[in-house]
């Protein structure tokens, strides 16, 4: 189960959960359920950043291959255009193309790495919000608990 998954299956608990005699805005919980599921969340958050890293890391991999690319481009290009009497036509257009891949690649990596970094903050922002609701309940429930012993 992913960390949004979990998190629905805490809300969807909530949500089913048995309201308190006495006390219509409090309900009860399986307490050992929800220390299950919120030590899930924790133990699946690293596994969303890890997959975040790994896109951060292809997209550091795809820019060194487009950049390899590019230089062997104007090798190839440096080397042919030796053996051409417009030498100068013919480096130019391989600058030019090499720079354009350049460009485009580093252009493609940026817009992943802000995908993945609002992603991470989105998935971050919410799973945060659903454990302080969680952490809430669990607060009201005790001091409901304490008030009545």
């Amino acid at each position: 189960m992913n960390v949004m998954e979990i998190l629905d299956e805490i809300d969807e608990m909530l949500e089913k959960s048995k309201a308190y005699l006495l006390a219509a805005n409090k309900i009860i919980v399986d307490g050992d359920r929800l220390r299950e599921l919120v030590n899930d969340v924790r133990l699946n958050l690293p596994k969303e950043l890890k997959r975040a890293q790994l896109i951060d890391y292809d997209c550091d991999r795809i820019m060194k291959e487009a950049q390899q690319n590019a230089e062997k481009i104007v090798r190839e290009a440096e080397e042919h255009a030796k053996k051409m009497a417009s030498e100068s036509a013919i480096m130019e257009e391989a600058k030019r193309r090499a720079h354009e891949l350049l460009t485009k690649t580093k252009n493609k990596c940026d817009d992943t790495k802000e995908a993945t970094a609002s992603y991470v903050i989105q998935s971050l922002t919410a799973t945060e919000k659903q454990i302080h609701a969680v952490l809430d309940e669990i607060k009201k429930e005790r001091e409901n608990w304490t008030r009545s012993e």
